[in-house]
């Protein structure tokens, strides 16, 4: 019996090859559901031992605290043209893959001074932070960086902040973008990264896991409490140099800028759809290929 089975398996001597093949194959197509951002143990660990992840005081000069979608942008240019170097946002410049997955890593990790080191190997060199993940760890860094100086960004009201995601194309949490755009960089970290703010307020705010008009009131006026009234500035882009001169103690330059990551952000999006989907063909005729040879 047991030369009979040996017998068979010699006339197809490869086939256990394209059986190991196509499990392997599965189990990474399987395993699109699991973060590749997700905290790496060891990486922790390192951390937890090592001094190199500690912040230094005075390396962060501005926090500037506003919500997605509140003129950032706009900011970020106005904060460089006052001689603000290396400025950290993630919608400038684009494809900052190893950032995004660490900013999705930061939002995820419970252990605040693992979390304080992890942010302090972000903004290692910053002069200053804009938008997520460091307005939803708000607290972390005005005690890591006391002499910072904080901004919160609004728009003019809370509906057309609501109008101003919407209008945001596709949204980077949603399982569509997730799973179409996930063989593409930096996909799955963003949508991480956004799902991890989302989730941080909605627990710290009691609100749905939602954007929405109460919850843009109710980070605002967060900021508001935890920050000393001397060490904020409430600003809208309207407000032009003025108020942003006086607060941070330099010469008003050329006129106030307007950026707006909304294009690029929107022509990323598209992009990791279209070829996210054309990846998928591929994953999908490969695997087929292999059922067929395995047959």
């Amino acid at each position: 019996m047991q030369s009979s089975q040996i017998q068979i398996n010699m006339h197809q001597p490869n086939s256990w090859v394209y059986s190991d093949l196509r499990i392997r194959f599965l189990t990474l197509i399987l395993r699109s559901g699991i973060s590749i951002s997700s905290p790496d143990p060891k990486v922790d660990a390192q951390l937890h031992m090592s001094s190199s992840g500690m912040y230094h005081e005075g390396t962060v000069k501005v926090i500037v605290a506003g919500l997605p979608r509140t003129g950032t942008m706009s900011m970020k240019k106005a904060l460089e043209e006052l001689g603000y170097k290396n400025c950290f946002h993630l919608a400038e410049p684009l494809y900052q893959f190893k950032n995004l997955r660490l900013s999705a890593d930061i939002v995820h990790t419970k252990d605040t001074t693992l979390r304080r080191r992890k942010l302090a190997r972000l903004l290692h060199g910053r002069d200053a932070t804009l938008e997520v993940p460091g307005s939803a760890c708000l607290p972390d860094l005005l005690e890591m960086y006391p002499d910072a100086k904080v901004i919160l960004t609004e728009r003019t009201s809370a509906r057309v902040w609501l109008q101003s995601w919407h209008g945001f194309g596709i949204d980077l949490r949603s399982d569509c973008f997730r799973w179409i755009g996930y063989w593409m960089p930096g996909v799955v970290s963003a949508n991480d990264l956004y799902r991890g703010w989302m989730r941080l307020a909605s627990e710290r705010f009691g609100l749905a896991p939602e954007p929405s008009e109460e919850l843009y009131h109710a980070h605002n006026n967060w900021v508001k409490t935890i920050v000393r009234p001397e060490r904020l500035l409430v600003f809208k882009c309207q407000d032009g140099w003025g108020p942003l001169c006086e607060f941070l103690g330099r010469q008003r330059p050329n006129p106030f800028p307007h950026g707006n990551e909304a294009g690029h952000l929107r022509f990323y999006k598209r992009m990791a759809m279209v070829l996210g989907a054309m990846s998928w063909l591929v994953v999908l005729v490969i695997a087929f290929v292999l059922s067929t040879i395995c047959r």
